[in-house]
């Protein structure tokens, strides 16, 4: 595998960005309405490159939040903002009203929000994660994930970001690994998912590339249920479909005196064969877990070696 890419957010932006609807960034001190939909925030322009700001929401209110995330902050990133918002506005029209948030971390200290070139004027609403309690918001969501209780949102956005609510780069990496491993033991899968590529999104600047590989592969295993899931439903339609054609071309006739019987019957062989199926199916990722080839977990259950060598993929 490759290094993790510096702007790594396209691995685990679908999931984050989804998650981020019905929430708002009122948590980290900027007053605004939900997010209602997440728009998309390539903006190609006829120079040789391809811009992208962090985030483009629309909000309950129909106002758009231009968000960004910064480590560090200069006078050139207000020029970086002046160029992402006249490549929204030519992509997606003039009359947009848009809000630019940017939210700091721990080590940027306040930053002059005004930008004023005379016929422009760029004002910026900060979000300073500093102002976060880190020790007092870790405990309380540590309390709520060991009770087995679901996160509300606020938890949820305070917990994607608590990593950088601390200055020293070696305390980051510690609470960030803190913080990953109290997430894996969050029992809604789609809150777990939604937080762990938060936080690697938003800690990328001080995530190590083997430890987001680790973290990535965990969201990845989190996503196999889903997969089987899909996998099962498409082999219950074909069980489905295959026992339907047999039983109609062989109990045509009972068919017609007594439908009810032989739609009884038909069921009944359906989840059958079904229920087969299922037990080869965890049978073949047990023994694949354990090492065996796809070769020798085909000829041990039965299954086509192509369905065994998906399962492994």
């Amino acid at each position: 595998m490759s290094d993790v890419a510096y702007q790594n957010k396209d691995i685990v932006s679908k999931i984050l960005t989804d998650g981020m609807k019905e929430k708002s960034f009122a948590v980290y001190g900027v007053p605004m309405s939900r997010i209602k939909d997440v728009l998309p925030v390539n903006l190609p322009a006829i120079e040789a490159n391809e811009m992208a700001t962090d985030n483009l929401f629309r909000l309950e209110d129909d106002s758009y939040a231009v968000v960004d995330y910064e480590s560090s902050f200069s006078e050139k990133s207000k020029i970086k903002y002046v160029c992402h918002i006249a490549r929204i506005l030519k992509k997606y029209g003039s009359i947009m009203k848009l809000r630019m948030i940017v939210l700091c971390t721990s080590s940027t200290c306040r930053i002059n929000t005004v930008l004023d070139a005379g016929c422009l004027r760029l004002s910026i609403e900060p979000g300073y994660l500093s102002s976060i309690e880190t020790d007092r918001v870790f405990e309380n969501i540590r309390k709520q994930i060991e009770d087995g209780k679901k996160l509300n949102d606020t938890e949820v956005m305070q917990m994607i970001v608590l990593p950088l609510t601390v200055k020293n780069r070696e305390e980051q990496k510690e609470l960030l690994e803190e913080v990953v491993n109290l997430a894996k033991n969050i029992k809604e899968e789609e809150q777990q998912m939604f937080v762990l590529s938060g936080v690697i999104t938003f800690a990328d600047k001080i995530i190590e590339p083997d430890f987001a590989r680790r973290v990535e592969e965990w969201i990845k295993m989190t996503k196999v249920g889903r997969l089987f899931e899909e996998e099962k439903l498409q082999a219950m339609a074909d069980v489905r479909q295959s026992m339907e054609k047999t039983i109609a071309e062989k109990d045509m006739a009972l068919a017609e005196k007594d439908m009810a019987l032989a739609v009884a019957e038909k069921e009944k062989a359906i989840a059958i064969a079904e229920k087969q199926h299922e037990a080869l199916k965890l049978a073949s990722v047990r023994l694949l877990l354990k090492g065996s080839s796809p070769k020798e977990v085909s000829k041990t259950t039965g299954l086509p070696l192509k369905e065994i060598e998906e399962f492994l993929k």
